[in-house]
């Protein structure tokens, strides 16, 4: 079987239902506005992380709020902040960003946020966001404050 007939039958499995009758698979105008949030697209999730990486606690708070208006869950944002913890790290025990194994942009935007972080505060925040996961999926507190507590205590 090439690829040109796996592709068509493909197509036609996934026009068809569950009973193999065909289906119509054009979404209507509702359908099509409620997929893939449009609102999540006016928000950059990276303004947050430079603010938390910049320490700048008022402007990572404000922008934090912004996200959840537009429609940004705490879980997405959570995960944003794991990972400008993460690349933090990385940059504080690596040369270059061939070592780390990132692209340089992030890598040296990392590197200038160090100056904002005293030695040993960012493995305590990581321990905090480890801890502060686990906490809201055990039902001990929510996301959306455990993350304006960390936002807040920068």
């Amino acid at each position: 079987m090439n690829q040109e007939s796996r592709i068509t039958n493909n197509e036609e499995f996934y026009h068809k239902d569950i009973f193999g009758t065909t289906v119509d698979i054009s979404l209507g105008e509702e359908e099509e506005s409620s997929v893939g949030s449009k609102a999540k697209v006016d928000f950059n999730i990276f303004t947050l992380t430079d603010a938390f990486g910049a320490r700048k606690k008022r402007e990572a708070w404000v922008l934090y709020r912004q996200a959840l208006s537009k429609g940004v869950s705490p879980e997405e944002v959570f995960w944003k902040l794991v990972w400008q913890v993460k690349t933090l790290l990385l940059a504080d025990r690596t040369k270059n960003a061939e070592e780390a194994d990132m692209k340089t942009f992030p890598y040296n935007k990392a590197k200038s946020f160090l100056k904002n972080w005293k030695k040993g505060e960012l493995e305590n925040l990581s321990e905090s966001l480890v801890v502060g996961y686990h906490q809201t999926r055990l039902g001990k507190e929510e996301m959306e404050t455990f993350i304006e507590k960390i936002l807040l205590g920068l």
